[in-house]
């Protein structure tokens, strides 16, 4: 997949890398409540970092790729939710709390669905490209044609991948394309037309995530959702497309 500049983060990726600053709080905390040490101690806060360096490390690279939407942000991910989880069960061997076995449950719990909610979102089309560099460019078998407009200007290309809830698109040439655009696309001999947000693009600018409106279904036009319906019956799946 090709590196990205995103230009609207979503709330799963700002929720995660909190959740990873509350990861080290995590582990903060239960050293102290084992070693019954006051968490707001100023001697211990300065201590902690060169107690816990290994976990601070990690969370820090894993935020700042989680942030760039790198494609090592989910392994990253897993490595810390790990080291953390591995930590603290160390200690549990050492000396065993109840307290601290619920709340590893709940930790172990929460990364999970965390993790699950990245994952689900790294998929979505408008951030997903799929296509790669050195595939540049003829790996399509099939090219489904598209517009954008955007205060009289115009722009063409052709879809590389796609979903209910967007679309990624490869610009016949490099074009700073502004947020607010109007897609569309050329199918079948229809013309499905829809609003959309960009909220990503390629280094080169050749290629453009848009994330769609949700409108209802119009009498005059035809717009995304009955794109995706028409699609999906005729078994056109983006994969397909290389």
């Amino acid at each position: 997949m090709e590196q990205l500049k995103v230009r609207k983060k979503d709330t799963v990726i700002r929720n995660s890398i909190f959740y990873l600053i509350l990861s080290f709080l995590f582990l903060y905390l239960q050293y102290a409540y084992r070693h019954q040490l006051s968490p707001f101690s100023m001697t211990y806060m300065r201590k902690s970092i060169e107690l816990f360096w290994y976990a601070a490390i990690p969370l820090f690279i894993t935020s700042a790729l989680i942030w760039s939407h790198h494609k090592y942000s989910m392994w990253a991910y897993r490595l810390c939710a790990f080291l953390i989880t591995y930590k603290v069960i160390e200690g549990l061997f050492i000396e065993f709390n109840k307290i601290i076995v619920v709340a590893l449950f709940f930790y172990t719990v929460i990364s999970y669905f965390i993790y699950q909610l990245l994952l689900q979102y790294f998929t979505l089309a408008r951030i997903n490209p799929n296509y790669l560099i050195s595939d540049l460019f003829g790996p399509l078998l099939q090219k489904i044609p598209c517009e954008i407009t955007w205060e009289g200007k115009i722009t063409s290309g052709f879809l590389t991948n796609w979903d209910e809830s967007g679309c990624f698109i490869y610009l016949d040439e490099a074009v700073k394309v502004p947020a607010k655009v109007h897609i569309r696309i050329s199918f079948h001999g229809r013309d499905f037309q829809q609003e959309g947000e960009v909220v990503a693009h390629s280094v080169d600018f050749r290629g453009v995530g848009v994330k769609l409106d949700q409108t209802g279904k119009d009498l005059k036009t035809f717009n995304w959702s009955e794109f995706i319906e028409l699609i999906e019956e005729l078994g056109f799946q983006p994969r397909r497309l290389r």
